[in-house]
């Protein structure tokens, strides 16, 4: 019967566990309640590859927006200001062709960045971080320069993701 009685117990015991564990963690963003807004220049390009710009920048963009944290505004109206610099660009082989060991036929795409929000206002650093990547794994399909073109969009997107995750999850005391 005792035994009963404490097995009746272990539901709420380890719910009264799983919400301790949960003190100090805060849901949504974790922005300064003064900062609404952001302005995103385009992103800057340090690599040898044409053009990641606008498709990374489109991208971060897409991603403030769904994210819901920050407004998109005009560098005049935004709190924030975003900069971004993607610092490598990368493919590497993930598969090789059965009848062609040599021969890749599906590749990685690795973007990193470098990623500084500042206020708008005096240009105090909100967040920082040196080294956010994003990445995408696509099929060879035609030649080398076509199928990179496909894997582009979702190597933006997930960069992007860090990128916001970057600015509205990790901010420092």
């Amino acid at each position: 019967m005792r035994h009963l009685k404490f097995i009746s117990l272990l539901p709420l015991l380890g719910l009264t566990l799983l919400l301790s564990s949960c003190q100090g963690y805060k849901l949504g963003s974790q922005l300064p309640e003064d900062i609404s807004s952001v302005y995103v220049p385009t992103v800057r390009n340090q690599t040898n590859e044409p053009l990641l710009e606008n498709e990374v920048t489109q991208a971060i963009l897409n991603e403030i927006q769904r994210d819901g944290s920050l407004s998109i505004q005009s560098e005049e109206d935004a709190d924030a200001l975003l900069y971004v610099t993607i610092t490598n660009y990368r493919i590497d082989p993930l598969s090789f062709e059965n009848e062609n060991r040599s021969r890749p036929d599906e590749y990685r795409l690795i973007l990193k960045a470098r990623v500084e929000m500042v206020r708008r206002d005096n240009g105090k650093i909100l967040a920082r971080n040196s080294s956010v990547s994003g990445r995408d794994d696509f099929p060879l399909t035609g030649d080398l320069t076509s199928a990179k073109r496909n894997g582009l969009p979702g190597a933006a997107e997930d960069l992007a993701r860090f990128v916001v995750a970057a600015i509205t999850e990790a901010w420092p005391d």
